[in-house]
């Protein structure tokens, strides 16, 4: 397989339309479950998926390692070695994830008593099975997605993706009108069946070498694979101390309403997110191919391309994420809610320091350089941990948030200095000034639209709605301005 710079922009564009089209989704949904189940059952959704997510434990990283070695294994003129990596990683992940959720079922009912109203336990365990069913389908459906990752087939995966998302949304206004919150678990777990029925005939239809008939275990692919997705796992583990561990600390010192606030805010941010890191993520099996057959110079300026590329989409959109966090209240809420842009506020603010360590993130897998990951992730972990108890002991629900604000943008800073360091570049060889011209305009429309808004926060809403209109009347203009912006903007077009 040959770097195409053709079919890279197909996936990073296929990836853009499924992360648009998920938002849209999503946005949809919410606003649908706020309206028949309520916020506090939408907390209680939200604590299953962190409370089951657990069952994770039992990926062991393969799944990660699966695009590295497909992307390898394709150099290679051997057609038994992609089936027994496929099988593989199938019959691991199946067996372990089972083992896992059985466990966790079974100590369910004793762990959530303490961590959430009586009155909503019953729910609560009516749709943890549904919910943890759909994580072992989705578990191995995600090998065969990964498959199709490693074959620089994302654009497939992507509307695989899409059409789930539609699945599950049907599924959703079927179901919940005489299930209620089980018909979102029952709409979850058919969404997940799709994406495992549809991958694998993917697969299958685009490498005969992935048919049934070359299928075998292999003890040499399992050691490959979790050699490389060991350390994956320990990143694994070290997320299910930042993220479930947040939501746990919300629901103890924030209460569910405003759990399940951040759960909104939390799914807009992270499918904003998704619309950078999800394009970025396409590299992998590119810098997987061209580190085993040597290419330094290449992948050195294919960094610098990248973080210079990320800046000028991650900076003017986050700008305007931040900006029109008000109008976004009113339009999903109905009103001016704190909760809801106090945490927009700080998950943007976070995540735009956290996509910007997308390049030395997804090179460093695709080199195998996993170790400083693992530290991170680890080091992220213990500081949320104790951070959430401080903050959250003195600030509440608020200080909770900050603090996963915190882990998460130093982590994200320690991964991008220490692989630039790697490398040997500084901030200064990879931006440029216009970048840093840009930068500073931002800075000033979100500091000027804060102090606008707080100064007429106790006005309608509608001033909330004019102040935001008004500051995208101000930046947009300069961001299009932008030389590099345009040449970009261009390079898209044809």
């Amino acid at each position: 397989m040959n770097f195409s710079s053709k079919k890279l922009t197909i996936n990073a564009i296929s990836a853009v339309i499924q992360v648009v089209f998920t938002a849209l989704l999503y946005f949809f949904l919410y606003k649908y479950l706020l309206a028949t189940i309520g916020i506090e059952q939408l907390g209680v959704w939200s604590l299953i998926l962190s409370f089951s997510s657990i069952a994770n434990l039992a990926n062991l990283g393969m799944t990660s390692g699966l695009v590295k070695f497909v992307a390898e294994y394709l150099l290679e003129d051997d057609k038994s070695k992609l089936g027994k990596l496929i099988f593989t990683s199938i019959l691991s992940m199946s067996v372990l994830f089972l083992v896992l959720s059985l466990i966790i079922l079974a100590g369910a009912q004793f762990f959530l008593g303490y961590i959430i109203d009586e009155k909503f336990l019953s729910v609560a365990l009516e749709i943890l099975p549904y919910s943890l069913a759909s994580l072992c389908v989705n578990a191995i459906g995600g090998v065969f997605t990964s498959v199709l990752e490693g074959h620089q087939k994302n654009y497939i995966r992507n509307f695989i993706y899409i059409i789930s998302g539609a699945v599950m949304f049907g599924g959703t206004l079927l179901l919940t009108p005489r299930y209620n919150l089980k018909g979102v678990a029952i709409s979850q777990l058919l969404q997940s069946v799709f994406i495992f029925v549809t991958a694998w005939a993917f697969i299958i239809k685009i490498n005969p070498d992935n048919r049934l008939i070359y299928w075998r275990w292999s003890s040499k692919s399992f050691k490959e694979l979790f050699n490389y997705g060991y350390k994956f796992q320990l990143v694994s583990i070290s997320q299910l101390l930042y993220e479930p561990a947040t939501k746990l600390l919300l629901s103890k010192y924030g209460g569910l309403a405003l759990l399940g606030h951040y759960e909104m805010a939390t799914k807009a941010v992270n499918q904003f997110r998704a619309l950078l890191t999800n394009a970025n993520q396409v590299v992998v099996p590119v810098v997987a191919e061209k580190a085993k057959i040597g290419g330094e110079s290449f992948l050195k300026n294919f960094y610098i391309k990248m973080n210079r590329i990320l800046l000028l989409f991650n900076l003017p959109l986050s700008t305007i994420l931040i900006i029109t966090t008000p109008f976004i209240s009113i339009l999903w809420l109905g009103n001016l809610n704190d909760n809801f842009m106090f945490s927009m506020l700080v998950l943007s603010i976070a995540t735009f320091i956290n996509i910007m360590c997308g390049p030395a993130y997804f090179s460093s897998m695709g080199e195998g350089k996993l170790n400083i990951l693992v530290i991170v992730h680890i080091g992220m972990a213990v500081l949320n941990i104790l951070l959430g108890v401080l903050l959250g002991s003195f600030g509440g629900g608020y200080g909770t948030i900050i603090a996963w604000a915190i882990a998460l943008s130093l982590g994200s800073l320690v991964v991008t200095f220490n692989y630039n360091k790697t490398i040997g570049l500084n901030l200064f060889e990879v931006f440029q000034k216009q970048e840093l011209k840009l930068f500073i305009v931002s800075i000033i429309i979100i500091f000027t639209n804060f102090l606008v808004y707080q100064i007429n926060k106790n006005e309608n809403q509608l001033m909330a709605i004019i102040v935001c209109v008004f500051s995208l009347f101000l930046y947009l203009p300069i961001v299009f301005k932008n030389e590099n912006i345009r040449q970009i903007i261009s390079s898209i077009k044809k």
